[in-house]
């Protein structure tokens, strides 16, 4: 507390110089007479703190002057301010440019409260503050913020800023539109966010903020899925924390997240045709080693057998004989070659609504003397109703393949059966061809069992062909074939049809 009661009047005139001396602001007081005249009644110090004028010659003539030291942006409305202050008795508040030849502008602030005194003169008491540096701060920031702003909505990025002690999340009018919700910004919980990623795609999501959130990794960056008005689309989320407690712990972080679902669709389908690119590919060059194997063998052994018969061990009969049966050989090795490429040749325009059981009814009339010979028990649990989109060529091809695999590799010590039944998803009709016999060794056979001329049994009439076919034929449909087997108990072969 300071006491003044003691002192003389001169040596506290001389501390409040002194004290006045010493703000950074000018104090003034100024009167305007009913003329418009201007008189200075106090001044705290010489306004020769703007370097280039004093302020003798402001009083000459303050309107001519202010004509070209005030920034000329700035006139009209200073002009307008000081004439209102005047005509109301409001107080002056004014931020303006004073242009100065030598150093530029600079900002000045005139914070002045009208009175009128009993002679009708207005009497402004006031600062005036040097304000360039903290303008020029604002400027700088603003003009950041509108580039940052013009950034983001120039892009397609949303963006979100995530205070984790209030547990609220600020996301922008992009992020908005990429949500199908609105385009005003949200401030939200994270929550609503995070209950939006696919579940398949939570843990990756989770991990990899929380390896950022530990301060293994600088940022972290995530493409996952999030439903947006009842679909999914693939988002590439960054974020980073801009700001820990003193213990690390995370307070603040921010990203952006770009709905990239057209690109993502596009990789999908390139992979899509790329698998497909690979699996013909790999076809193509089974069928060409198969093609270059067989027929170099056969083409092989009508040479020895010529050859033999031309040293004369061979005679004419055993020759033509020897001939006849590689013939025979040579003839089904090209009839398999040639349904091979016959798969094909198909188009999908010749693909057509099927009764299931109309098919499956007249493979079983096909097969009627061989069910009969082997005392095969058919039990048909399918729907009159199934319906496939399928090649009819194919379905009776696929369907008396199964059945006659079926009834070629019967058990003889049981009672044979073949079951049929039906199961459908969201796509697919699933046909389940059933039955009891001999059965596949899984284990051994796995990764051949639809390969060509793979067989699993020492049938004599045993081709290797059937499955192969039947797996080709399926999938050129768009559909695909599965297998459970176990040994000595039975096969089922699962067939994926596309829904009528």
């Amino acid at each position: 507390m300071i006491f003044t009661a003691n002192k003389n009047p001169k040596d506290l005139n001389k501390l409040y110089e002194s004290l006045i001396k010493q703000l950074p602001n000018i104090i003034f007081q100024i009167r305007v007479d009913t003329q418009r005249q201007i008189a200075v009644d106090f001044l705290s110090k010489p306004i020769e703190f703007l370097n280039e004028f004093s302020f003798n010659e402001f009083l000459e003539d303050s309107y001519k002057l202010s004509n070209y030291k005030i920034y000329e942006p700035d006139l009209k409305f200073f002009i307008e301010s000081y004439e209102k202050a005047l005509t109301s008795n409001e107080k002056w508040e004014i931020d303006f440019r004073l242009l100065l030849p030598e150093s530029g502008y600079k900002w000045l602030r005139i914070d002045a409260t009208p009175k009128k005194n009993e002679n009708d003169e207005i009497i402004f008491y006031g600062l005036i503050s040097d304000i360039t540096i903290v303008k020029e701060q604002e400027i700088r920031i603003r003009v950041a913020d509108e580039r940052y702003h013009f950034a983001v909505q120039a892009s397609d990025r949303g963006v979100w800023d995530w205070d984790l002690i209030t547990n609220k999340v600020y996301y922008s009018s992009e992020s908005m539109k990429i949500l199908e919700l609105t385009d005003s910004d949200l401030v939200a919980a994270p929550e609503e966010w995070d209950e939006r990623v696919h579940p398949d795609d939570r843990e990756e999501y989770y991990g990899n903020i929380n390896l950022h959130f530990d301060n293994k990794i600088p940022f972290y960056e995530t493409c996952h899925r999030v439903l947006c008005s009842g679909k999914y689309k693939w988002i590439l989320d960054r974020g980073k924390v801009i700001e820990r407690d003193v213990d690390g712990k995370p307070l603040r972080i921010v990203g952006t997240h770009t709905d990239i679902s057209e690109q993502k669709e596009k990789e999908i389908e390139l992979g899509k045709m790329l698998e497909i690119v690979n699996t013909q590919n790999n076809k193509l060059l089974n069928f060409a080693h198969i093609v270059s194997h067989n027929l170099r063998t056969h083409s092989g052994n009508i040479k020895s057998l010529l050859d033999l018969h031309r040293e004369t061990l061979l005679s004419d009969a055993d020759t033509l004989t020897n001939i006849q049966i590689v013939s025979d050989e040579l003839f089904s090795t090209i009839e398999n070659l040639n349904d091979l490429v016959s798969i094909y040749a198909e188009r999908e325009n010749k693909m057509q609504q099927l009764n299931m059981n109309s098919f499956i009814d007249k493979v079983l009339d096909v097969l009627r003397e061989s069910l009969k010979l082997k005392e095969i028990q058919v039990l048909n649990y399918v729907p009159s109703s199934i319906q496939v989109d399928c090649l009819p060529a194919y379905l009776e091809s696929i369907l008396l393949n199964l059945v006659t695999n079926a009834i070629k590799y019967s058990d003889p010590k049981k009672e044979p059966k073949i079951i049929f039944t039906t199961e459908i998803n969201e796509n697919f009709v699933v046909l389940n061809v059933k039955d009891n016999g001999l059965g596949i060794d899984l284990n051994m056979h796995k990764d051949s069992i639809f390969g060509l001329y793979k067989t699993f049994h020492k049938n004599n009439d045993a081709r290797g062909v059937g499955l192969y076919l039947t797996k080709n034929q399926i999938e050129n449909m768009g559909g695909k074939i599965e297998v459970e087997s176990t040994l000595n108990f039975g096969t089922t072969f699962k067939l994926y049809f596309k829904k009528g």
